[in-house]
């Protein structure tokens, strides 16, 4: 094994999913957060109007798109709007900085004409209504140490090391374990942390090591006295992320602030703090600390051979593409557990099963039907295919030991633990999947 006791955990949206959540609380799933973002009720802070932007967006991709949009395709929408709005403005007064005029704008045209500063006010409002949304189970799981201690107690339970990719907003898992995040205290400043990539990567102190790819409720900007600014300007960047104490202290500077964006290669301004959505995120990267994060992730995957992922969609195409290099760098001695939720044809009638084969061959027969659902993500049919060591989406369901609707199914070549009964489920096999991940 690699680095003996580390584990390598990639964490999606998909692991808060079975919280049990205080009266009045939503579970923050894709659709609720897009249904919340849809509805929010803005005016132009300059003209007293309306802002429609995002409902607009949400009504256009429902009529044309492929498939139901989601909150991170209506963003990616705005972000657009945003950066071609200022060649659409005023053809005649166009911006003359390259990082403020996109390539392909003179090749473009609206289909619909929004000011760009209402466009900037609702991409504000819908990063903050996120992280509201987030901190609805982020606060009370912070607060009191039994709040769906089953999930705790996965993290801490683990007698190892994890490596923790997450690719959620909230501070759930660091609440959970002692680890390195590679922020520190910056001398002569209160109130936020600069982050030094030498403090992660050697982790003095050996211990379990935390990295928000996409961001965190309490990562903001800068606010130095001035005496500190003048030691720090020429080591960080203008749109580097800084750690604060909580989310109050966030919400608080987030609420009213305004800063200039930056721009991809192609002259398009994006948005890539203090949270990272969208359908750009690798453009969003180069930033501390995210792009220090990924290089973690490349190294952890290169030198961890066990790998956990839970909750993941499959939706980051660059992700997918990292993980997926297990075969490639482990072969054989890959070991990689797969945490998600099903949904199976016929799951009321499950129960009612009762002769155990007969229970294995309905989970069988239901996966096969899944995988050729037309919702169902290419990208993880393409990771169990290379994960289980075979060719094609037929064959992954007839790869396994054993079926189980909530419990641990492992491939036939030894390489593969999968469970398709969500997370909470499969925390109840939590030394199982220890053993499997270190044998």
């Amino acid at each position: 094994m690699g680095q003996q006791g580390r584990i390598t955990a990639l964490v999606g949206a998909g692991a808060i999913l079975d919280f049990d959540l205080p009266e009045g609380v939503n579970k923050p799933s894709t659709q609720y957060i897009t249904d919340q973002v849809v509805g929010l009720q803005m005016q132009d802070y300059q003209t007293g109007q309306p802002i429609t932007a995002i409902a607009d967006a949400y009504e256009a991709l429902m009529k044309q798109y492929p498939v139901k949009p989601h909150f991170e395709m209506l963003f990616h929408v705005l972000e657009m709007w945003y950066a071609y709005g200022w060649a659409w403005k005023d053809p005649a007064n166009t911006p003359k900085n390259p990082s403020m005029y996109p390539v392909f704008a003179p090749f473009t045209q609206p289909t619909q004409s929004y000011n760009v500063d209402s466009i900037r006010q609702a991409m504000h409002d819908f990063l903050l209504k996120v992280m509201d949304i987030v901190n609805t189970y982020n606060a009370p799981y912070l607060a009191d140490e039994n709040f769906n201690d089953w999930y705790r107690n996965f993290w801490k339970s683990y007698s190892g090391c994890w490596d923790v990719f997450n690719l959620n907003y909230d501070t759930t898992i660091e609440h959970s374990i002692d680890c390195e995040d590679g922020f520190e205290d910056i001398p002569g400043q209160k109130g936020f942390q600069h982050f030094s990539p030498q403090k992660l990567w050697d982790n003095a102190s050996g211990l379990s090591t935390m990295c928000h790819l996409h961001g965190c409720i309490e990562f903001f900007d800068e606010r130095y006295e001035k005496e500190v600014y003048k030691k720090e300007v020429l080591k960080y960047d203008f749109h580097d992320m800084y750690k604060y104490e909580s989310y109050d202290k966030v919400r608080d500077r987030y609420i009213g602030s305004s800063k200039s964006f930056k721009s991809n290669q192609a002259g398009e301004q994006l948005v890539g703090t203090p949270i990272i959505t969208g359908l750009r995120k690798n453009d969003k990267l180069n930033t501390i600390p995210f792009d220090f994060y990924h290089g973690h992730l490349f190294n952890s995957i290169l030198y961890n051979n066990a790998l956990l992922i839970v909750g993941y969609s499959f939706g980051d195409v660059y992700l997918n593409h990292v993980i997926e290099r297990m075969e490639l760098i482990h072969g054989a001695k890959k070991r990689v557990v797969l945490i998600d939720w099903w949904p199976l044809y016929g799951d009321e009638n499950y129960e009612s099963i009762t002769e155990p084969e007969n229970k294995e061959y309905f989970v069988k027969e239901m996966m096969k039907q899944r995988m050729w659902d037309a919702d169902f993500n290419n990208d993880l049919g393409y990771f169990l295919c290379r994960m289980s060591g075979v060719t094609s989406f037929e064959e992954v369901a007839d790869s396994f030991i054993n079926y189980d609707r909530n419990g641990p199914m492992v491939s036939k070549n030894g390489c593969l633990m999968l469970f398709i009964g969500g997370f909470k489920s499969a925390a109840a096999y939590n030394e199982q999947i220890y053993a499997f991940l270190n044998s």
